[in-house]
């Protein structure tokens, strides 16, 4: 009798939904308050609290690990880590990453000049003929991405590239509004050149991790919080203006 009772339970817990059994996925976080930032061995910010919220609701919790964005995407390749937060998409990322966004916007690139360097960059044609210093594994923009520069020095940090555009060991860095571009700003010289595009952020689900499963459902409750207005509060919260929407 105890045996048949086992197996009758065995069965009902494989029949329930996986959003009914609580599970347990890693996410891992980056230094970029107010949206994301780690602290006291946990992720703040925007986006931490919306997934946090969106998980709860589903019966899920959530493990934050601090790493940087090169490495997070690494170990979602190798399904290492469920989810990742806050970052554009891009034909290399589509293989690994299921996207669901939460909003867009209009994104700046805005190029950065040395000290040393005497002109100005008006186009993609003059970056071309420049050495770039950039974020390594940092998406910018399409045109960026299919740009062939004489030089492009890529370095792990923010701090790295600042140094090397001090030191004129590079021409140029990319940033923008997205990526530290408050370390550039009123620091060094601002190029004329502006690159200017709609850009969708959103949260993936890395394709070889366990938190396939539950995409479908984390893409429902996020699709009902961007119309209820629910997303724009956790940006107004911190100060931030809300990304826009477009439900066509």
């Amino acid at each position: 009798m105890k045996k048949s009772t086992q197996t009758w339970l065995f069965f009902i817990v494989a029949l329930l939904p996986t959003s009914l059994l609580g599970e347990t996925y890693s996410s891992p976080c980056r230094n970029h308050p107010p949206y994301l930032y780690f602290v006291d061995g946990t992720c703040h910010g925007v986006l931490p609290e919306l997934l946090e919220d969106i998980l709860s609701e589903l019966g899920h919790d959530i493990s934050w690990l601090e790493a940087p964005w090169s490495r997070s995407y690494r170990e979602a390749q190798k399904g290492n880590v469920d989810i990742l937060i806050r970052h554009s998409m891009n034909p290399s990322r589509e293989p690994f990453l299921l996207p669901i966004t939460y909003g867009h916007d209009v994104r700046n690139l805005s190029f950065y000049l040395s000290p040393t360097f005497n002109g100005d960059i008006t186009s993609y044609k003059d970056l071309a003929k420049v050495n770039i210093g950039a974020i390594r594994g940092a998406y910018y923009s399409s045109d960026f991405s299919n740009l062939d520069p004489i030089g492009l020095t890529l370095v792990g940090n923010t701090e790295q590239l600042v140094a090397m555009l001090e030191l004129g060991r590079v021409d140029v860095v990319v940033a923008s509004e997205t990526q530290w571009k408050d370390q550039f700003e009123g620091r060094f010289e601002k190029a004329t050149f502006i690159d200017s595009f709609i850009n969708f952020y959103y949260i993936s689900i890395a394709k070889n991790s366990k938190a396939l499963s539950i995409y479908d459902d984390v893409a429902r409750v996020m699709l009902e919080y961007r119309k209820s207005g629910k997303v724009d509060q956790y940006f107004k919260n911190y100060a931030v203006t809300p990304p826009k929407q477009n439900f066509e």
